[in-house]
């Protein structure tokens, strides 16, 4: 059954790859940079050693996209003195990597590529061009010609902070009969949790492969000091009476929803002030627009005062500015300067969610609302602690931005409880790079 999802699997790639040729081409411009790399396009002098020396086959980590990535750069630290490779599927993830990572990637200790595309001759030929010792993917990768081709060659696949949500796992199970094989061939299941880890062994991964480790994200979370944020947010041009509402990772219908209750709200909290951080680079024109034409509210990038000296920055306390986070890779030192943070991709119910763990690692408060089916399992945890709360309707959050703003004792009680839980769960990377080395202690 598996050879007859195979070749249906082969020919659906062969069928679709024209089309998403011509979209990079075309309608979705941002998928043209790593076009060749998607393809299977890879410099073959970049492994030329792995393929003379089997010391020298690179560990491929992968991370789709930001999130990930984030996560996954702390635990790379773990693996430094091999060699590794590092794949994104998205060219905000790329270019993030690239400047993180300057200074791996220069020196070739990290080399970077874009994930190819899961067409089973993709795959093969990359593999047996990098001839990778393992491959380790995040969350949710769960690629089938990756891992076949990778078992073909006797290459461990192992999926670390794994986590499937429900309506994938009814997918899956559905369709188990053809596609069981590919979970069982996953040589390391490292789990968010235990209903995750359950959901792996239900789709037949080995029951002493699959271990709950948490949630890497915790680790990769900065820790800034009280005085680092607030010579921040002096930086910056704020004043220590102003309460500043961060709403980041922002969607489309999300902002005009939230810069309404920001408008609703002008009038009785006097000191409110708002920034708003789309989610992805190519909305940071339209938000620009919406803010200024139809909100009729001042809109300040965030790019232009990085760029000033302190001495020619705009002062941000006027009630009708509002900052515009344009930049990639700055939204950690953002939420460090909230009173009171949304976090976006949870009021459509087509997106499930952003990371709610980066706001909580700073005590600040959060408010969501009620499509976080991607990270259940954060937000629930810091809802039972009272750090977060969930609100289904705009009145609900209106009612509750308001209520946190107007009690400073609640804003404290609850980034206080959201930085416990934060701080509770750091040492878990220690114990993820432990399961993969003694996993690959063997190659290693």
């Amino acid at each position: 059954m598996e050879q007859i999802f195979y070749l249906i699997y082969y020919i659906a790639w062969t069928l679709i790859i024209p089309v998403l040729y011509l979209m990079a081409m075309t309608f979705v411009p941002k998928w043209k940079p790593g076009l060749k790399g998607r393809l299977g396009f890879i410099d073959p002098d970049q492994f030329i050693t792995a393929q003379a020396n089997p010391l020298a086959r690179p560990i491929w980590f992968h991370a789709i996209s930001v999130g990930e990535l984030n996560a996954l750069i702390p635990l790379l630290s773990a693996f430094m003195g091999r060699p590794l490779l590092l794949s994104t599927g998205t060219a905000t993830a790329h270019k993030m990597a690239k400047e993180k990572l300057e200074k791996e990637i220069e020196t070739n200790a990290i080399k970077l590529i874009y994930m190819p595309w899961d067409h089973p001759y993709i795959v093969a030929k990359s593999l047996d061009q990098i001839m990778p010792s393992a491959i380790i993917l995040m969350e949710s990768e769960i690629w089938p010609a990756l891992i076949i081709e990778a078992d073909k060659r006797k290459i461990k696949v192992m999926v670390i902070n794994a986590k499937l949500s429900d309506s994938s796992l009814r997918f899956y199970k559905q369709a188990s009969w053809l596609i069981s094989g590919i979970f069982k061939r996953l040589s390391l299941v490292l789990a968010q949790s235990a209903q995750h880890s359950r959901k792996y062994i239900e789709m037949k991964v080995a029951k002493d492969k699959v271990f709950m480790t948490g949630n890497i994200k915790f680790a990769a979370l900065p820790d800034i000091n009280q005085d680092q944020a607030r010579e921040f947010r002096t930086k910056l041009g704020y004043q220590d009476t102003d309460i500043i509402w961060v709403c980041g990772s922002t969607h489309p219908e999300e902002e005009s929803l939230l810069v309404s209750i920001f408008q609703e709200l002008q009038n009785e909290l006097k000191d409110l002030r708002l920034v708003i951080a789309p989610r992805h680079p190519e909305r940071f024109n339209t938000v620009e627009s919406f803010i200024n034409s139809a909100a009729k509210l001042e809109p300040i990038r965030y790019s232009l005062i990085k760029k000033l000296p302190k001495e020619t920055r705009p002062r941000l306390g006027s009630t009708n500015d509002v900052l515009l986070l344009d930049t990639i890779g700055d939204l950690m030192d953002i939420y460090s300067i909230a009173d009171v943070a949304f976090v976006g991709g949870t009021i459509n119910d087509s997106v499930g969610g952003h990371n709610v763990l980066e706001p909580a690692c700073y005590a600040v408060p959060i408010l969501v609302g009620p499509h976080f089916y991607k990270n259940t399992e954060m937000v629930e945890m810091l809802e039972e602690a009272d750090a977060l709360e969930v609100a289904v309707t705009k009145e609900d959050l209106r009612l509750a931005l308001y209520d946190i703003v107007k009690d400073p004792n609640k804003r404290v009680l609850m980034g206080a409880n959201a930085k416990t839980i934060v701080d509770q769960n750091r040492k878990i990377l220690v114990d993820v790079a432990d399961k993969i080395k003694k996993e690959l202690g063997e190659q290693l």
